[in-house]
């Protein structure tokens, strides 16, 4: 295949799988919302030096992502969720192309096709791709960083040095000192692999990391000088104590050494079953740039497993080695394990294939298994069912394809063809992919997301009414909702009030006169321990609390599956 051809053929799989359906998704975490707020906040208050939330509290992260996504929100106000997500787009593209560019320079031609489309593919990778947050901010530059090492180490011109410092500059400036951590290890590991301490002068390490350290350390001296203690705690919390103490930090995401290889395996999806590929291309291949590739797979998940605070999403730096690591094997015609687990493709699609037609028929997961799930994920599984019913024709048509691709698959297997396998896996995904983000995600996220809410709310009350909330606020609420909130007085006014509070919330609460809140409006969605959110109009006069155990009956909410009446202005 020419270059031409697969720069198409990549830049349409990044295209269809990153950008399908990007818009219609609603944020339904805590993170996306949360990291919109700082990114509308700069574009409220124009300060861009600091990136802060909400209330001035700085932002938790360093400033990279938020300077690309602001720009996007101001051009795109209408489309938050587009605009928040299209710098991590952008960033996972470019890493794709970067690490199909070294695979054609440093690796090999032939391989530099798998090396893009298994990467641009990875399940954690495409998720990332896909998410308004900073860890493609971290990954993406870091591939820059590896791939400038790689060909330096290949016989390339050191003037790649220079590529290697830009990298590290911007994932410093997009994670803090990590950036700099992680390639410093990773090229002291293939030093000692290599049993030459040369090859940390050939990579530049001292050079490269303390120029990197250097610019990015300004805009540190520069965040100090304007926030000072404030900033200076946020940098040991992120950097030092959530890696020894999540507790201390309340951070959370506290997990086992054991957690990352584990949740790994689920983020390599669908190339698992070639994991032995990459243990073959490093055995047969023993050229330095493949061992830096195999060193920088190894240090990111021993490094991450060794923090207390642990998410899948920690991996992602290690994808493209991992990625080039697969491609290399692909040229080895053997690899008896990766024939064998290959195996497994074939029953794994036709199952995906039924799945998908069982659910083009009208199937309802939800009322299946419904005794055996929570009532909100029995919800979220018939909402999933509505969607495939709604787009049975296109369901059916990936299915089948899904069953064509399986016994292609199969036949490469054999041969073994596992370039041509590579590429029918890559299809098929990027089509399930892009199937899952037009149909089911958007109605997954609807079950979920308080948009909707806010959206009738919006039509509810006049533009000039006040909204209270409890604080601190969920992020999803406070980024969707229609105009400021203000913070919750017990303590009341002259005048009728609007509330949005949670059902633990809303039942808590009496009027003056000790008689419940009754809510004007529910949310499809709930939360864990929280219940639903409703909007309450509370009387004048005084609120007062109610233990549980005094609550009559009444005070209950009313059902999902029957809202209250909101009246003809909804």
């Amino acid at each position: 295949m020419t270059v031409r051809r697969q720069v198409v053929l990549l830049a349409v799989a990044c295209g269809v799988a990153y950008l399908t359906g990007l818009r219609d998704i609603d944020f339904y975490t805590r993170g996306e919302p949360r990291e919109g707020l700082v990114v509308r906040e700069i574009l409220r208050t124009g300060t861009w030096l600091v990136p802060a939330r909400p209330e001035g509290e700085v932002a938790r992260k360093p400033p990279l992502y938020y300077w690309l996504a602001a720009p996007m929100l101001r051009a795109l106000p209408d489309v938050p969720q587009l605009a928040l997500r299209l710098p991590s787009v952008a960033l996972a593209t470019a890493a794709v192309f970067g690490t199909w560019a070294v695979a054609r320079a440093a690796v090999g031609a032939p391989v530099a096709l798998a090396a893009g489309l298994v990467l641009a593919t990875t399940f954690e990778w495409t998720r990332a791709a896909t998410s308004a947050r900073v860890d493609m901010a971290l990954a993406a530059p870091l591939t820059a960083v590896l791939a400038a090492w790689m060909l330096v180490l290949r016989g390339g011109d050191r003037r790649w040095l220079g590529l290697a410092a830009a990298g590290a500059t911007l994932a410093t400036l997009a994670k803090g000192p990590v950036a700099l951590a992680l390639p410093a290890l990773a090229a002291g590991a293939l030093a000692a692999w290599e049993r030459d301490a040369r090859v940390l002068r050939r990579l530049g390490v001292v050079p490269v990391l303390g120029i990197a350290a250097a610019v990015a350390g300004l805009w540190y001296l520069a965040a100090f000088a304007e926030q000072g203690r404030a900033f200076f705690d946020v940098v040991v919390k992120e950097n030092l104590v959530r890696f020894i103490d999540t507790d201390d930090a309340r951070t959370g995401h506290a997990h086992g050494p054991l957690y990352l290889p584990i949740v790994g395996l689920v983020g390599l999806l669908p190339w698992v079953p070639l994991l032995p590929l990459a243990w073959t291309a490093v055995r047969a291949d023993r050229t330095q740039p493949l061992r830096l590739a195999a060193a920088w797979t190894v240090v990111t998940i021993v490094f991450f497993s060794l923090a207390n605070a642990k998410r899948s999403v920690y991996l992602l730096p290690a994808f493209p080695a991992f990625a080039l690591l697969v491609a290399a094997g692909t040229t080895r015609g053997g690899a008896p394990w990766a024939r064998r687990l290959a195996i497994a493709y074939l029953p794994a699609l036709l199952l995906l294939a039924g799945l998908g037609f069982a659910l083009a028929i009208g199937l309802d997961p939800g009322a299946l298994l419904r005794p055996w799930l929570r009532g909100d994920d029995a919800h979220g599984a018939t909402a999933v069912a509505a969607a495939a019913r709604a787009s049975s024709t296109l369901v059916a048509l990936v299915s089948l394809a899904t069953i064509a691709g399986a016994i292609t698959i199969e036949r490469a297997r054999r041969v073994p063809d596992w370039r041509g396998l590579v590429l029918v896996v890559a299809g098929l995904t990027v089509a399930w992919t892009a199937l899952f983000d037009a149909t089911i995600h958007p109605a997954i996220s609807r079950t979920r997301s308080l948009r909707e809410l806010m959206v009738r709310v919006d039509r509810l009350l006049p533009a000039d009414a006040t909204l209270e909330a409890a604080f601190p606020t969920d992020p999803g609420l406070r980024f969707y909702a229609p105009r400021p909130l203000v913070k919750l007085s017990p303590a009341g006014n002259d005048a009728p009030r609007d509330l949005l509070l949670w059902e633990n919330e809303w039942t808590q609460w009496r009027d003056a006169t000790g008689a419940p809140l009754r809510p004007l409006a529910v949310s499809e969605s709930r939360q864990s321990r929280r219940g639903h959110l409703a909007l309450v109009r509370a009387p004048a006069g005084k609120l007062q609390r109610v233990p549980d155990r005094e609550r009559p009956a009444d005070s209950q909410p009313p059902q999902r599956d029957a809202p209250p009446t909101l009246g003809a202005g909804d």
